[in-house]
């Protein structure tokens, strides 16, 4: 029996607006770099891209594929509206809390109080993924790095929680400046290393391996990128200890925790590329060129990272986030989602017609050609983005964002198209189309 996330497709909605909204954000030159990398104005974008277009595209799909992971079935699926209608109301009322910040007639307690939201959704999402993990009759290597990915967001959620308080001015004293002056660094840490790249690292796993019809791989560099990002966290873990026991930072830990996160990522894209060596599929489909970017990504963007840290770059510090967040974790979304999209609606429109009557293919639900000028777009934009960060040109970056943003916009438009099945051939023109967003039915025989 298949089964559908009744709320994954509405996970992807609101996270597809909010990338839209914060690119919109940035071509009009709100943040970064026309504002200060810590300024109101940048972190409200920060946010929009981490919590609401990440985070979001993250939970989303881990509702619909985690289950895949481990051989079971979701538990606990009735958290997953009120999941999201806390995380949507939490980032509104931390990016007004930023607002206020900024001078806005607002209260800066919308701030914490945004952070508690956001602490409340991520930890009814997290029940059921738990549940479904411990529902499992084993745990296998991808789910392992799921269950390691959802401790680090909740240990994020609480850190920013109490930043957010710092902020607001809900406490003082010197254990307010050493949160706000070295807390930052952890919070991103294990929020774009932790949870986003280590809960993407477990999926693709699976899903990389699913799509190119290739062998499975958890060997000696699958163990060697767990092992590796796990040690990481948990040095990251003994800074945050510190900080919290001394007010002062452990450099030394943070980085050695870098050191181990490259050598993690290096595993992990040697399997990758073993994984298309290996395909049985010798055809690549769209979604897997697109993902290639992606992948060329990472390693650009932490190696960008380590080196603006060391240099202490503010200029690469953008630039980096920008390659990980929107290139390697943002371009890697779009493309599983030009997969997923028309792979999901197949499976709620088709699957039970499956050995009874002809049924199109996945691939027949899109449009490979128009779509593939879009991604190129969005990669070439990005990288024209990421230089115009390090270049010191924010006019460049705001014409590149605003491309960035016409990019997605066709590409949302792709999904529309494959959701509603307007690019079906002929014998299938008079299907009827699913709900944009709610599936009708959840499992099929």
């Amino acid at each position: 029996m298949a089964s559908i996330s009744r709320w994954t497709l509405a996970y992807f909605g609101c996270a597809l607006a909010c990338l839209v909204l914060a690119l919109g954000l940035m071509g009009a030159g709100i943040g970064y770099p026309q504002d200060g990398l810590m300024a109101p104005q940048t972190l409200i974008v920060v946010h929009l891209v981490t919590i609401g277009w990440l985070s979001l595209l993250m939970l989303g799909a881990l509702l619909q594929f985690l289950p895949v992971l481990v051989g079971g079935s979701l538990r606990w699926a009735r958290l997953a509206p009120p999941a999201l209608a806390s995380l949507l109301a939490g980032l509104a009322l931390l990016l007004s809390g930023f607002a206020a910040i900024d001078g806005w007639p607002l209260p800066p307690e919308l701030l914490p109080l945004g952070g508690l939201l956001l602490l409340l959704g991520l930890s009814l999402a997290a029940a059921i993924l738990f549940a479904t993990l411990l529902g499992a009759r084993t745990i296998p290597l991808p789910a392992g790095f799921v269950a390691t990915a959802l401790l680090s967001v909740l240990v994020t959620a609480l850190l920013g929680e109490t930043l957010a308080s710092a902020i607001a001015g809900l406490f003082g004293g010197d254990f307010a400046v050493a949160i706000i002056s070295h807390g930052v660094a952890l919070h991103a840490g294990f929020g774009l290393g932790g949870w986003l790249t280590f809960a993407a690292m477990g999926v693709s796993y699976r899903l990389i391996s699913m799509f190119l019809v290739a062998p499975e791989r958890y060997g000696l560099p699958a163990r060697i990128t767990f092992f590796g990002g796990a040690l990481a966290l948990a040095l990251l873990c003994m800074g945050l200890g510190v900080l919290l026991a001394t007010n002062a930072p452990l450099s030394l830990g943070l980085a050695l925790a870098g050191l181990v996160g490259l050598a993690a990522i290096g595993a992990y894209l040697g399997d990758m590329v073993q994984f298309y060596r290996a395909r049985r599929r010798r055809e690549l489909e769209l979604h897997m060129v697109a993902a290639v970017a992606a992948f060329v990504a990472l390693p650009v963007g932490a190696v960008l990272l380590a080196v603006a840290t060391a240099m202490g770059s503010e200029q690469g510090l953008a630039a980096a986030f920008h390659v990980l967040a929107l290139g390697w974790l943002g371009g890697l979304g779009l493309a599983m989602l030009y997969k997923i999209v028309p792979f999901l609606t197949w499976l709620e429109c088709f699957a039970p017609f499956m050995g009874r009557q002809p049924t199109p293919r996945v691939q027949d639900l899109v449009r490979e050609r128009p779509a593939k000028t879009w991604f190129i777009l969005y990669f070439t934009a990005l990288a024209m983005g990421s230089a115009a960060l390090l270049a010191g040109m924010p006019l460049a970056f705001r014409a590149a964002s605003l491309l960035q943003l016409a990019a997605v916009a066709l590409l949302i438009h792709e999904f529309y198209r494959a959701r509603l099945l307007l690019d079906l051939p002929e014998a299938w023109h008079d299907h009827q189309p699913p709900r944009l967003f709610l599936p009708r039915q959840r499992s099929f025989s």
